[in-house]
């Protein structure tokens, strides 16, 4: 396994152990996987975007309609892809952003679920802004 995939099996284990409830409500899409041409093309036809972001949290908190994460491990850097869809996100009500490593990324999460636990819908995230 490379670090990234370490680190994404990191916050799934985490958050499952953590939020079991949520557990269904959160998702990794594996876009980072290499296939053939062909296979390529399927994957395409079949709906599967460049850019989308790691991870997703179908919850609406503080409103904002969910939490999208792109993780990064070590020097990974977005892609202007990536860097588009969290943008596109952004403007369309989500609270969308990058995480260097699963410690950055479960902070992230802690923080977007605060509302939601405490019931307290004034607070904004401030790299959801």
């Amino acid at each position: 396994m490379n670090p990234e995939q370490i680190e994404h099996i990191n916050v799934i284990n985490w958050f499952s152990f953590n939020y079991p409830d949520l557990a269904d409500d959160f998702h990794h899409f594996a876009n980072e996987r290499r296939c053939s041409v062909q296979q390529g093309r399927l994957l395409k036809r079949m709906g599967v975007k460049k850019g989308v972001s790691d991870f997703f949290l179908a919850l609406g908190i503080g409103g904002f309609h969910g939490l999208w994460i792109e993780l990064k491990a070590g020097k990974g850097r977005l892609t202007k892809e990536q860097l588009e869809f969290i943008m596109r996100k952004r403007e369309r009500g989500y609270c969308a952003r990058v995480a260097h490593g699963s410690d950055e990324a479960k902070e992230a999460i802690l923080t977007y679920l605060d509302n939601h636990i405490t019931n307290s819908f004034q607070y904004i995230p401030k790299n959801c802004l």
